[in-house]
């Protein structure tokens, strides 16, 4: 098994090369941005689309019995392994030339996840997970993810990418309620959040509504570098939802009682 992880790991590694070179050519250029849905603003690029075909053409290449789950473009086969891609997360920071977006890339195997990779291209980032295994190459300086040692909900940093695109009115104001309750809370970051809580820099996560490509790759690395993940329901991640993520699990806790609580009726 520890021949074929390592295996799969560098795959994974190339795969990441691959979607780089792809995402840099189009990163603060003009181009053209065309947007899924009619009623919100959710754009995709031709960089999202060519970083996808070229994965899914690898692993059909290199792993065809493989089933794939990406956010452009799928190939579902009836498989003991399943990709999970998604080619550019933060595709409205990579539109706006914010260095924050990345590529992720995770593997599982009978639906539990064996690896994760988070690219972030424009910062020369990446952050793998893995087998107990997590660490970061920065500028080709590889070292060891570790999260940090707060467990006090008064004295952690909370990151969110934004509470007004949270699946619902109640997610946000839930947020809300747990963002008094820390030291301080910060807006923006996509995939880059989840990197910074493994690498120690802040020791909580909240999202809502998220997709299995927003979120796969990213539990791999959180778990391996000491940290606690899991949705609002304490469930696990695999198929996406709301996500606490955190530096550990007495954060969690402590998060998800604030979340979970009703909302007082308006009277």
């Amino acid at each position: 098994m520890s021949e074929n992880i390592n295996r799969l790991v560098n795959f994974s590694n190339f795969l990441a090369d691959e979607a780089r070179k792809i995402s840099l050519r189009y990163y603060k250029k003009k181009i053209k941005v065309v947007s899924k849905l009619d009623k919100e603003f959710d754009p995709v690029t031709i960089a999202d689309i060519k970083i996808q075909k070229k994965i899914n053409n690898l692993i059909s290449k290199y792993y065809p019995k493989h089933s794939v789950l990406g956010e452009e473009e799928s190939n579902i086969k009836e498989s003991l392994f399943e990709w999970c891609i998604d080619p550019i997360d933060g595709t409205k920071s990579f539109i706006q030339g914010v260095p924050l977006w990345g590529t992720l890339i995770s593997l599982a195997k009978n639906k539990k996840i064996i690896l994760g990779i988070a690219d972030i291209p424009a910062l020369n980032e990446r952050y793998v997970g893995y087998s107990k295994i997590s660490y970061k190459i920065i500028n080709g300086k590889k070292s060891k993810l570790k999260v940090r040692k707060i467990s006090n909900l008064n004295e952690t940093i909370l990151n969110t990418t934004s509470p007004y695109v949270f699946a619902s009115k109640s997610d946000q104001s839930s947020f809300e309620k747990l963002s008094k309750k820390v030291k301080s809370t910060r807006l923006g970051g996509d995939c880059y959040s989840y990197c910074l809580l493994a690498d120690g820099h802040i020791d909580i996560v909240v999202e809502s509504g998220l997709k299995p490509w927003d979120i796969r790759a990213l539990e791999p690395i959180i778990k391996n570098s000491g940290g606690f993940i899991r949705t609002w329901e304490n469930k696990g991640v695999y198929n996406g939802g709301r996500i606490i993520a955190c530096s550990n699990e007495k954060l969690y806790k402590s998060s998800q009682k604030i979340l979970l609580k009703k909302n007082p009726v308006k009277r």
